[in-house]
C-alpha cells in the first residue's frame, strides 16, 4: 500500500527497532520520557519481550518514507471467543497505538495504516474491529466506518 510515496508494511522481529523508536517518541508526545542511555536500553529489553510473548496474538504495520524511514506505526491484539455449542468461532480485533510521526501527519500515513489494519482484519475474517480513539483520531476512524458502540462494556480501573 502507498499513497503519497508512503508505503505500509507488516512488521515482523526484524522492524523491532523502528516500533521501539517510534514508542518512545510516542511515549515523548505524551509527557513521558525515557532519562538516559541506559532507560531506553531498558526500554527496549522490554519491548523485545513483549513482542516475544505477543507473537501469534497480535499483529504489526510499519509505515515507511520513500527513502524507508519508519514513520508511522499502528498494531492489532486478536481476541478469540469461547467456543459455544451450534455457534461458529468468531475472532475480533483491538486495534491500538496508532502513532504518525508529527513532521508526517496530515499526509494520509494514519489512513494508509489504518487500511492496512482493516484490509488484514477482513482476510481473516475477524467479526469486528474496536478501538478507544483520542478525540484527535476520531474523524479518521470514522472515515473507515468505525462508530461509537452500544454494547454496555463496564470497565474497572485496577
Amino acid at each position: 500500500m502507498s499513497a503519497s510515496g508512503y508505503a505500509v508494511e507488516q512488521a515482523g522481529a526484524e522492524e523491532l527497532a523502528d516500533l521501539t523508536r517510534m514508542r518512545l517518541a510516542w511515549s515523548a508526545d505524551r509527557g513521558l520520557h525515557a532519562t538516559d542511555d541506559a532507560a531506553v536500553e531498558a526500554f527496549g529489553e522490554r519491548m523485545r519481550r513483549w513482542w516475544d510473548q505477543q507473537s501469534g496474538h497480535r499483529r504489526a504495520w510499519v509505515a515507511r518514507t520513500p527513502g524507508g524511514e519508519a514513520v508511522g506505526m499502528a498494531n492489532a491484539a486478536v481476541f478469540e471467543r469461547m467456543p459455544k455449542p451450534g455457534i461458529p468461532p468468531s475472532r475480533w480485533a483491538y486495534g491500538a497505538n496508532v502513532w504518525v510521526d508529527p513532521g508526517h501527519r496530515r499526509r494520509g500515513v494514519g489512513g494508509l495504516l489504518m487500511q492496512a489494519l482493516v484490509e488484514w482484519a477482513r482476510a481473516e475474517r475477524m467479526v469486528r474491529v474496536v478501538l478507544a480513539p483520542s478525540e484527535i483520531s476520531r474523524p479518521l476512524y470514522s472515515a473507515f466506518g468505525f462508530r461509537e458502540a452500544a454494547d454496555s462494556l463496564l470497565r474497572l480501573e485496577l
